[in-house]
């Protein structure tokens, strides 16, 4: 109700282009000076027994449950609607928002985007028993669990933007760079799925056996990797006895999954480029696998360390809670140890 009221002006001046659903908001201020009458809006609390609000969440149930949205007509007349920002309360920042989302409205989603989305979605939801929406599949690729580097491969790979498999069979690839599109150790056509669940080179195999291996050892159950669980792996809903969330162990999981997916597409480009097809060792994966996560471990504590006052002790206390059952023989029994450069810590190893 805010929007149209206490904030309206704010929002009108800056062309509602900060605002979620601007153009609904939009609509219902042009539809309330299209009437005749002054018109008042009165506050009801929620849940309260109002006749009105009742029968309004009924409505929204079961609009929920629709397998399809209602098309919602939101035109106004052209003279009820302001439209674009004023001068005085342009920023830079909303000046390429405002390019951004008119960009946004002339581009057309491609269709391999939009299917491995859907297979996202339905792996989350069929694993997890999760409905999870597409928004909210890009916002947790900007978790602060997700690094920057992790961030834009997730981005290519749900796009499918890497030169890999069919890429090199276009029509105008000349007759030795098709011969890239298969893998050489299968003999079958690349593609990312090939690459991070089914390919037999040692370097995946490994990986995804040292990942079940360390979430066993760190109370965890072992989970078979899916494209929902890895490319979605921010959104995966691991759940305690109670049934309740448990956080910690979700961001456990994000940052070892993404990690060791990051980790088996760079050692396949490593093989076909640098290696020229050689495969690695289980010993030179494994090795590779614990230095990355020591990596990721020390950039945690240094970051916890640099950040001041509260929030750097409040980060301290997530990092403890999120590695400490992964640690080897961890004597500290306090957060203390990841801002305290001196305190030696290792990542388990199984035998």
């Amino acid at each position: 109700m805010a929007a149209v009221t206490t904030r309206r002006q704010k929002y009108e001046d800056e062309g509602f282009i900060n605002q979620r659903n601007g153009e609904l908001t939009r609509a219902i201020i042009a539809a309330t000076l299209a009437r005749p009458t002054h018109t008042a809006f009165r506050w009801v609390k929620g849940h309260n027994g109002d006749p009105a609000n009742e029968a309004a969440d009924a409505l929204a149930g079961k609009g929920a449950e629709k397998d399809r949205a209602d098309e919602v007509d939101i035109e106004a007349k052209p003279e009820l609607v302001l439209t674009g920002a004023k001068l005085s309360k342009i920023s830079q920042r909303l000046a390429y928002r405002a390019i951004r989302q008119r960009k946004d409205k002339d581009v057309s989603i491609r269709a391999k985007t939009a299917q491995r989305v859907t297979r996202i979605l339905d792996d989350l939801e069929d694993d997890y028993t999760i409905q999870v929406t597409e928004a909210q599949l890009w916002k947790s690729l900007r978790k602060d669990s997700v690094l920057r580097e992790a961030r834009q491969w997730l981005w290519m790979v749900i796009h499918d933007a890497y030169m890999v498999g069919t890429h090199w069979l276009r029509p105008n690839m000349k007759a030795e760079l098709q011969e890239r599109a298969t893998c050489r150790l299968c003999g079958q056509i690349e593609s990312l799925e090939h690459i991070l669940f089914t390919c037999t080179a040692v370097g995946r195999e490994a990986i995804w056996k040292l990942l079940g291996k360390i979430l066993v050892m760190g109370g965890q159950k072992d989970t078979d990797p899916t494209w929902g669980n890895i490319v979605g792996a921010g959104c995966v809903a691991i759940r305690n006895e109670a049934g309740g969330r448990c956080p910690r162990a979700e961001e456990r999981w994000t940052i070892l999954a993404i990690e060791s997916a990051h980790l088996i597409w760079k050692l396949r480009c490593e093989r076909v480029i640098a290696k020229d097809g050689q495969e690695f060792t289980e010993r030179e994966v494994e090795n590779r696998w614990y230095a990355a996560l020591a990596r990721r471990l020390d950039l945690d504590r240094r970051t916890a360390a640099l950040t001041p006052g509260k929030k750097g002790k409040m980060r301290a206390r997530r990092i403890d809670a999120v590695w400490r059952p992964l640690l080897e023989d961890m004597e500290c029994e306090t957060h203390e140890w990841v801002i305290d450069c001196g305190v030696l810590v290792g990542i388990k190893r199984g035998r």
